[in-house]
């Protein structure tokens, strides 16, 4: 039996070629979201991140749809999806004025930004499913903030994204520094999981 030692070679150089690509493909991508993380830290300036495994970034969610009639959320920095159970988290990080300004030090003044009033979380709470609760001290210490609150938000009867009938918010305060809002998205039946995703994800955002 004869072998063609040309198509042999050809053979190999092609598979060369091929395992040399998804080398520098890979390497691409992981500079292209390193640069990403580094600009969502840039943007955010109050917090360190860290990316979570088994994620992929989507464009940040509350720029596009809205989540329930008549109930705006803050612009979303960033937004991710797990590549196994398709659950999605969006991350917005809210600033407060340094009082620089004599409008910024009327609203320090006037509002007190370190809580959210009572009437607010009432209003986009969904109490069909949770009621306001304090997050556990271990989680406030991790995240070198003061306090914050997980409740389930009310979601569009047609889905958001005509995918996700539920959605979990945390808010997580450093006091007169700015709070950080993190929306978990998920399906039905995946109560159990959106709470592990939750506790795994936990430590990928810290005040400075």
């Amino acid at each position: 039996m004869k072998f063609n030692l040309n198509t042999q070679k050809e053979r190999k150089w092609k598979l060369l070629f091929v395992f040399i690509f998804f080398i520098v493909f890979n390497m691409h991508s992981q500079s292209y979201l390193d640069e990403y993380d580094q600009l969502f830290v840039k943007e955010a300036k109050i917090i360190n991140y860290h990316r979570p495994d088994n994620y992929f970034y989507v464009r940040a969610v509350s720029s596009y749809f809205e989540i329930y009639p008549n109930n705006r959320q803050s612009q979303s920095n960033i937004s991710m999806i797990n590549k196994d159970n398709q659950i999605m988290f969006s991350v917005a990080v809210i600033h407060y004025p340094e009082g620089k300004t004599r409008a910024q030090k009327y609203l320090i003044a006037t509002r007190d930004l370190n809580r959210r009033s009572k009437e607010a979380i009432a209003a986009e709470m969904d109490n069909r499913f949770s009621n306001k609760n304090l997050l556990s001290v271990s989680l406030i210490k991790k995240m070198n903030a003061n306090r914050g609150y997980v409740y389930n938000l009310k979601v569009r009867k047609n889905l958001y994204l005509g995918i996700y009938p539920r959605c979990k918010k945390l808010i997580v305060y450093k006091d007169n520094v700015g709070r950080v809002e993190i929306l978990f998205f998920y399906k039905y039946g995946q109560e159990d999981i959106v709470k592990k995703e939750i506790e795994k994800t936990w430590g990928m955002l810290k005040f400075k």
